[in-house]
């Protein structure tokens, strides 16, 4: 696992609390990032004027009044924003309304939307506003020894060796790298890959865990090795090195 030290980056949450903005917040802290919560505009300008700062503020479409000089007050203070809306939303918007006041503006479906889309979203607006701490941040946050993560191509290198993956099977295998140790159950893994109620069957996260297992070759002398837990899920453990040199001593 990497060893460095990277201070989690500030996100202010903008919105009314419901369901989305509760998903938004738990894929925030899943991600790494530490998000603090307002319900309304007002709260947000005095924690900023009382010299908390932000990195990125993310907001959903709840109360389009009362965001009225927000975006100027974003942009002088050099602080990206990112407009979450559901579907049905985007007639709210004014025309334009991506280039006149958000940065960027993205559908959140609290079921469908993939957690690596997120993370590209804020990583795309963080370097083109050059904001402070987000060189390396992703480069660190998504490498575990020899495995990294890239999201922009769904693939993972590893000792120089780019291995291809299905949207589903990457996220699969970063929710495994991001909780090492950890185990997963069958449930929880198909609500947060495949955004659905387990419905869908465990068979269907047998299946990606095979086929993952097999891509990424997770086995004890590559440091990491994939288990199924009988009943349960899967756990991805990691082998320190004094562990692997033992065991090649034998």
């Amino acid at each position: 696992m990497t060893t460095q030290a990277v201070q989690p980056l500030s996100v202010a949450l903008l919105g009314t609390t419901n369901d989305r903005l509760t998903a938004l917040h738990d894929e925030l802290v899943l991600l790494g990032y530490e998000p603090s919560l307002f319900t309304n505009t007002a709260d947000f300008l005095i924690a900023f004027c009382m010299g908390q700062r932000f990195h990125l503020l993310l907001l959903t479409l709840h109360d389009q009044p009362q965001h009225k000089g927000l975006p100027e007050v974003c942009r002088r203070f050099r602080i990206p924003t990112l407009l979450v809306v559901e579907e049905e939303q985007w007639k709210l918007l004014p025309p334009q309304a991506s280039e006149a006041s958000w940065d960027d503006i993205m559908d959140f479906n609290v079921l469908q939307t993939r957690v690596q889309e997120l993370e590209w979203r804020i990583q795309a607006l963080l370097k083109k506003q050059d904001a402070p701490g987000q060189i390396g941040r992703l480069e660190g946050e998504m490498t575990w020894e020899d495995y990294k993560f890239c999201p922009e191509s769904i693939s993972v290198e590893y000792r120089g060796r780019k291995i291809h993956l299905t949207q589903l099977e990457w996220t699969f295998a970063l929710e495994l790298f991001r909780n090492v140790g950890r185990v997963l159950t069958r449930e929880w893994l198909l609500t947060r890959v495949w955004k659905s109620k387990p419905r869908l069957g465990t068979r269907t996260v047998d299946v990606c865990a095979t086929k993952v297992r097999k891509k990424l070759d997770l086995r004890e002398e590559n440091g990491f090795v994939l288990r199924g837990i009988y009943r349960r899920g899967y756990q991805l453990a990691h082998v320190s090195g004094d562990a692997r040199a033992a065991k090649l001593a034998q």
